[in-house]
């Protein structure tokens, strides 16, 4: 049974390696073609990557590029979206994402926000959920490792500067989980979306023959509120709602 399971063992690392392989080899032949001003070339092969279920802030910022370079605005958008999804604070999305944004033909004011709420939003934005809870795990060893030094050391000096140290990580710990909640909250409570239709008549009601809200143009962020059928009920930055279809965002 040993030899059989190592066998199996074997296949499965040549299997996956394999895998990363092809997926690399993708990449590289993505970004020659981005190289070489082949951007739907460089698209398709992006796009197939993403088919494998892997995702990464190079793929959706190379992906968003090659849109740019076409003139996309919607998928550009899109795309530097969902790489700031994974890394909200990284220069380069943020510079090309405003980039895009200066091609959008809407231009919407958003509604001044509550300073304090839009301070605690910029703050558990700044790093992607992952990253927040990684830097808690790091806090909270350090609080248990200062533990072990005040358990057992031997001077009352000592003790009383590892428990003060332990007790500042420990609410160092508290602080970040409380945040990366925070930050988790806000992204299941708001479900966004990027305009495709290169033009699209938003709508009072769920259907065609309803009166017409407004006119909205591809590339321009949309907040989802509910669904219905085909339809999504949309928000604005300004806080105008209306009915679109389905086909005509996509979500974040």
């Amino acid at each position: 049974m040993n030899w059989i399971t190592s066998i199996l063992f074997l296949l499965m690392t040549l299997i996956v390696s394999g895998q990363d392989d092809g997926i690399n080899d993708r990449f590289a032949k993505a970004n020659q073609a981005y190289t070489a001003e082949n951007y739907q070339m460089a698209i398709s092969n992006y796009e197939e990557i993403l088919k494998t279920d892997i995702h990464s802030v190079d793929l959706y910022y190379n992906l968003g590029n090659s849109y740019y370079k076409l003139n996309q605005v919607g998928p550009a958008i899109y795309n530097y979206e969902k790489a700031l999804m994974l890394d909200p604070s990284n220069e380069d999305v943020l510079n090309n994402l405003q980039f895009a944004k200066q091609m959008r033909i809407d231009a919407i004011e958003g509604l001044p926000e509550n300073e304090l709420e839009s301070k605690a939003s910029s703050i558990a934005s700044s790093m992607s959920i992952d990253e927040w809870a990684y830097l808690s795990i790091v806090l909270l060893i350090i609080s248990v490792l200062l533990f072990v030094l005040y358990h057992y050391s031997q001077t009352a000096g000592k003790k009383r500067l590892f428990f003060l140290l332990m007790i500042l990580f420990v609410i160092g710990t508290i602080i970040l989980v409380f945040i990366g909640f925070y930050a988790q909250n806000n992204l299941n409570k708001h479900q966004y979306a990027i305009v495709y239709a290169a033009e699209f008549t938003a709508r009072e009601e769920p259907k065609q023959s309803s009166a017409a809200s407004y006119v909205i143009h591809e590339g321009t962020k949309v907040e989802v509120l509910e669904e219905f059928n085909n339809w999504a009920r949309i928000s604005l930055e300004n806080g105008s709602k209306a009915w679109v279809t389905l086909e005509t965002i996509k979500k974040l």
